[in-house]
């Protein structure tokens, strides 16, 4: 384990919000590592396997989930999402700063499973501008996107379990990526931060392979 106390970021807020062109700038500004996720779903146009994130079959999933290899993993609508043990571990352990892009779902099930994190919600600056971007996407069938806009309110009420909350404001990016910028130099200099650590899950708390019939959050 190296002697620098790395900062890990939970990046999250709804679908739409604009989780990922923050994510890319504040790489591009800091070199600050992103944990790529792994998901069942189809890649989207312009998505890279291995960079946006790893792309998998399901089989291959449901292989991972019996092998003990996510720190995190959920069913989101038809599709498995989850991050790999190995790409919080990794960077923790060489005391590289690392942010976590997920959903609100995902983020909570952090809050269990990771100490020492510092939760970020990103989100418009009104409800409207939200399901506006969210409908400008052109990614989602008419059936996923009416059910991300009835979610929505579901999502903003996860604002007060954070520990700082960003507004990514229509065609102001460059002012949240420094918000976020900030939020990671404050937490560099605070003294009573956990070493991050992914803690054992709860004894019974592993989730069938099978999917369930409620369906998740996501984005």
């Amino acid at each position: 384990m190296s002697a620098r106390k790395p900062v890990v970021i939970v990046l999250h807020g709804p679908a739409g919000v604009g989780k990922d062109a923050v994510v890319d700038a504040l790489r591009q500004r800091t070199g600050i590592r992103r944990a790529t996720s792994c998901t069942t779903r189809a890649p989207r146009e312009g998505e890279q396997d291995g960079v946006h994130y790893h792309f998998l079959t399901h089989e291959q999933f449901e292989e991972e989930i019996v092998a003990g290899a996510f720190a995190e993993w959920a069913w989101v609508y038809d599709d498995l999402k989850g991050v790999r043990r190995s790409e919080i571990e990794g960077p923790v352990s060489r005391g590289e700063d690392l942010v976590i892009r997920t959903d609100v779902q995902g983020a909570r099930t952090w809050r269990e499973r990771l100490e020492g994190a510092v939760f970020v919600f990103l989100v418009a600056e009104d409800r409207d501008t939200l399901m506006a971007r969210l409908a400008g996407r052109n990614s989602e069938t008419p059936e996923s996107l009416a059910r991300r806009m009835e979610e929505i309110e579901t999502e903003l009420a996860d604002i007060p379990n954070n520990d700082h909350v960003v507004v990514n404001h229509h065609g102001r990016l460059e002012d949240a990526v420094r918000e976020v910028e900030a939020i990671i130099e404050r937490e560099r200099a605070n003294p009573g931060r956990p070493v991050p650590r992914i803690l054992p899950a709860a004894a019974g708390a592993a989730l069938p392979v099978n999917r369930p019939a409620a369906r998740g959050h996501g984005s």
